[in-house]
């Protein structure tokens, strides 16, 4: 099958690409590297084109082309999306206009990758109404993504919706605002792991293979719907103040844990969720899925990963 990736060079784009190779399927990848983790040596057997998707001249022919399109692309990161939340919306809106318009002039089944801010602090189930603060630049971000939900539903095509809970792994990076890997850089250089607020905000994280490894069941599902991507295992479920002193034991660093407010930690005051654990009934009633990697792997993982 020929499948095009519109932000294949983003840190679950590259883990799709390489699950996509390794089953002989054709890749074509629309990517502007901006916020790109550095690229894995699979990527060099995929054609790249680096540009923006709403700017991109070859959109429509590859979505013509293609026969899945996953559509992963658009500003991302709590770092990122507060210090810019006129331009982050203004993006990921421009986005989903192009995408979802050459889906609709084609016909084509997209993969349009959410995510879980869209329930704020929850309850998490796929069809529970959407709640979401309007007194705070940060909820831009997950307006935007269910603007686009709507928009692939109101475009008449073949779709999955999938909303991600904390999906991570080796590579990803923690520039732009992702807990993991900011703690294990930092307890790897003994410096300080800062946690916002109190750390007590719930957690379910879930590796990135494992991830990769659910989409691609799901894709399979013959009709619409939409799907939570998220850790069925208790264990991968932690607070962020217990995040950090699990990070800091196995690494065996010495950093000192520092709780500090949201200005201190992304340079903007911003809310946060207290308690994001997804309810996953719907998606393992719905695929046959076993999670090969608990918390304490994923960290194993990502901190010896070179």
């Amino acid at each position: 099958m020929k499948y095009l990736l519109i932000g294949g060079c983003g840190f679950i784009g590259q883990a799709l690409t390489k699950s996509l190779l390794l089953d002989n399927h054709d890749v074509v990848v629309i990517d502007n590297l901006s916020t790109s983790p550095p690229q894995k040596p699979h990527m060099r057997y995929v054609r790249i084109v680096a540009e923006s998707a709403q700017q991109c001249a070859e959109l429509n022919t590859l979505v013509q082309w293609a026969d899945v399109v996953y559509f992963l692309a658009g500003s991302v990161g709590v770092a990122r999306v507060t210090s810019e939340p006129f331009d982050t919306m203004v993006n990921n809106l421009e986005l989903a206009t192009a995408v979802i318009g050459a889906c609709q002039m084609h016909n084509k089944y997209v993969v349009f990758f959410s995510t879980s801010e869209v329930y704020h602090d929850g309850p998490y189930t796929e069809s529970d109404e959407a709640h979401m603060p309007t007194n705070s630049p940060r909820w831009g971000y997950a307006s935007a993504k269910l603007t686009t939900e709507f928009l692939i539903r109101s475009a008449d095509i073949p779709y999955k919706i999938v909303r991600l809970f904390n999906v991570t792994g080796p590579g990803q990076l923690g520039t732009h605002g992702m807990v993991l890997p900011r703690f294990i850089q930092a307890a790897k250089n003994n410096q300080p792991l800062f946690v916002n607020g109190s750390g007590e905000q719930i957690r379910s994280f879930m590796h990135v293979e494992d991830a990769c490894s659910m989409i691609r069941s799901i894709e399979q599902i013959p009709t619409s719907d939409t799907f939570n991507i998220g850790s069925p295992l208790v264990e991968n479920t932690i607070s962020i103040i217990n995040l950090a002193k699990l990070v800091v034991n196995m690494t065996h660093s010495a950093s000192d844990i520092v709780c500090c407010d949201s200005t201190a930690l992304y340079g903007v005051d911003c809310q946060d969720i207290n308690n994001r654990r997804p309810n996953m009934t719907k998606t393992m009633n719905a695929i046959q899925h076993i999670s090969m990697y608990t918390l304490r792997n994923i960290i194993d993982d990502m901190v010896n990963y070179d």
